[in-house]
């Protein structure tokens, strides 16, 4: 009998560990209305659970009869296998359109799931997306700059006016546009380019010669490792980001409502942790921290811009 059990648990865990180590996933669970929103993730052989591991956001394109969340996992594949890249894709569900309510909410909520499921760095998170997962890079990613440390639209179908309200946050932001000649350009891509430089971000582009409104152009691949190792290797807006933060920021802690306000800061990270390393509060933050519980004691403020950090204790009473 107790062969047998050892035999049992030996098979479980080998079947485990063949499970955690498959490539490619294709999964599902229930979301809002939606009682299986579906997502496709890529593993690359090189993942190891013990570091943390680069991930890519890829935003699938609007046309039902090809894309989904899989076909454009699969398309990826060797981009991402090639750059070492945990690659997670959402699917836009029956209407394809990746930039729903429910699709950039499930998006946040998977991205949260696989940070639990993997070990992801939370310093490596980029974004990327064709055509109309081009014009979501704009619109999700903009919102977000905090959260991915760069950005790669390709033949974004978007225009100028539907990211006006958002492209200030473009500033000391790394972004690679890829991009056919014949795929709009005026509208697309050209006034997109300059009105990022105009807001001092990052941009290197490549405009491909002759090609039109699709990912299957030749050299794919390189194309777009290049782009990945120009927003992994930029410094742009990094070099003097801790020094900015201690330059800026203030904290005070208030124990008549338990908050620590804080002057100088706008739109940074920031977390909270206790002596133990507990966190306590993880915020996007405009004025200030509203600790969930009654906290007393040294809390470690730890906050963070454009992929650098630097922290501050200070004692709550």
């Amino acid at each position: 009998m107790r062969s047998y059990l050892l035999g049992l648990l030996l098979c479980l865990l080998f079947c485990s560990a063949k499970l955690l180590a498959q490539d490619s996933i294709d999964g599902a669970y229930p979301f809002q209305n939606d009682p299986a929103k579906k997502y496709s993730l890529y593993v690359p052989s090189s993942y190891d659970a013990s570091t943390p591991q680069a991930l890519m956001l890829g935003l699938h394109p609007f046309n039902t009869n090809r894309w989904d969340a899989q076909a454009w996992r699969d398309t990826l594949i060797v981009f991402a296998e090639t750059n070492d890249l945990l690659l997670v894709c959402p699917d836009g569900g029956l209407d394809g359109q990746i930039d729903s309510p429910i699709d950039t909410a499930f998006t946040s909520d998977l991205m949260d799931s696989v940070a639990v499921w993997y070990n992801v760095d939370p310093n490596e998170k980029y974004i990327m997306g064709f055509s109309w997962g081009g014009k979501t890079t704009y619109t999700y990613g903009l919102r977000r700059t905090h959260e991915f440390k760069g950005f790669m639209p390709i033949g974004a179908a978007v225009t100028i006016g539907e990211v006006n309200a958002l492209i200030e946050n473009a500033t000391d932001q790394p972004f690679y546009l890829v991009h056919g000649s014949n795929d709009a350009q005026g509208t697309r891509y050209t006034p997109l380019l300059q009105a990022l430089e105009a807001n001092d971000a990052c941009v290197q582009t490549e405009l491909l010669a002759g090609v039109g409104h699709t990912i299957d152009f030749p050299n794919r691949n390189a194309i777009l490792t290049t782009a990945f190792e120009f927003l992994k290797n930029s410094d742009c807006g990094r070099l003097d980001a801790v020094s900015e933060i201690k330059e800026r920021f203030t904290l005070s802690p208030n124990p008549s409502n338990g908050r620590i306000d804080i002057k100088g800061i706008s739109d940074y990270s920031v977390e909270v942790y206790d002596l133990k390393g507990q966190k306590i509060q993880h915020d996007r933050v405009q004025s200030a921290i509203q600790l969930d519980s009654q906290f007393t004691g040294v809390a470690i403020i730890s906050i963070t811009k454009n992929g650098q950090t630097t922290t501050q204790s200070i004692v709550v009473r």
